[in-house]
């Protein structure tokens, strides 16, 4: 008699074995693209019943409706035109939007000829959505509570660039697969292709007032220190490595550039000190530093204030703007 292993032990059984690469991604491009994207805006699904679609999307991912259209007027070049049944018509769409990413758009037909079966998961064309939660156990576990169909536990990457991934896959109560997506600390091929796969918006996190005093005062003493090698370590423990600093000079990428500009800020304004006035103002994921710039003869001689991005504990972007010059 052969023993049926579960789904979840064969998936993790294959892991080792799967090609797996991970591609390094050129900063610039040989060529520029043929049309220069953003992003991702949204996609679309095909749902039985928008109502009853958006009560799913909304009671168990937090997305609202934004936009819809109802019963909409189309003609038979339309539907020629869009590989559509001759006796299709549309009956709504309505665009979701929820958290940090692409939004997702409902389509509803009234197409009596139009398949009602869920493809498999092989067809061409075939498709799915992965909606992206720091927490994957939470997350299946009230799934499986609230009655959704779960079709494995988490699925975790241990080898390869994937690895720090957790994935499963859940059907939508009509029948759609989708699936919950997981890798807060990120994936080990992030970093050989020099980019981020995806991370929430850092004005969607909440900030600790202590992690952002303490790294405000280190940031404060990054800029006044001037030597090198001790700017760097503070950099390289308070900041991501893709940092961005958007001053009114330039714009640079990169801990050891802002090691490298925070040194020729100091070259050419010698005996200068950056102060901090006041606390550190804290907005959702954005904290907001006012500063003087100047001598010990005139301390307030430059005056302004940094916008800083906070991701994981670092500063991933600083904005800085320039309030007052004296003369």
């Amino acid at each position: 008699m052969i023993k049926t292993l579960p789904l979840v032990a064969i998936a993790a059984a294959m892991l080792p074995l799967a090609s797996t690469t991970a591609f390094a991604l050129d900063a610039k491009p040989a060529t520029p693209p043929a049309v220069n994207v953003v992003g991702v805006d949204h996609v679309g699904i095909n749902v039985p019943d928008v109502e009853a679609a958006s009560r799913f999307f909304t009671e168990m991912f937090g997305f609202r409706p934004v936009t819809e259209m109802r019963d909409i007027p189309i003609d038979a070049g339309f539907r020629k035109t869009f590989h559509m049944h001759d006796d299709a018509k549309v009956k709504a769409i309505r665009m979701m939007r929820a958290g940090d990413g692409a939004n997702i758009e409902l389509f509803q037909y009234d197409s009596p000829h139009a398949s009602r079966e869920q493809p498999y998961y092989d067809d061409i064309g075939a498709s799915h959505i992965a909606l992206y939660t720091d927490d994957i156990d939470k997350a299946v576990a009230t799934l499986r509570a609230k009655g959704i169909k779960v079709l494995t536990d988490p699925i975790r990457m241990t080898q390869g660039p994937s690895a720090g991934n957790a994935w499963v896959y859940f059907l939508t109560p009509w029948g759609s697969k989708m699936e919950l997506v997981s890798y807060p600390h990120g994936q080990a091929g992030e970093a050989a292709a020099g980019v981020h796969l995806w991370r929430a918006h850092p004005a969607s996190a909440t900030l600790d007032r202590a992690m952002v005093d303490d790294l405000v005062t280190h940031y404060v003493g990054m800029l006044n220190d001037t030597d090198a090698a001790s700017r760097a370590r503070t950099i390289d423990r308070y900041y991501t490595d893709d940092t961005v600093f958007n001053d009114p000079e330039g714009l640079i990428t990169g801990k050891a550039e802002l090691n490298a500009l925070v040194g020729k800020l100091q070259a050419a304004n010698k005996g200068f000190t950056f102060r901090q006035t006041g606390t550190a103002a804290i907005q959702n994921g954005a904290v907001r530093v006012l500063w003087t710039f100047g001598p010990a003869s005139q301390p307030g001689k430059i005056a302004g204030e940094d916008i800083l991005t906070i991701v994981d504990g670092k500063i991933a972007t600083t904005t800085v703007f320039l309030n007052s010059v004296a003369p």
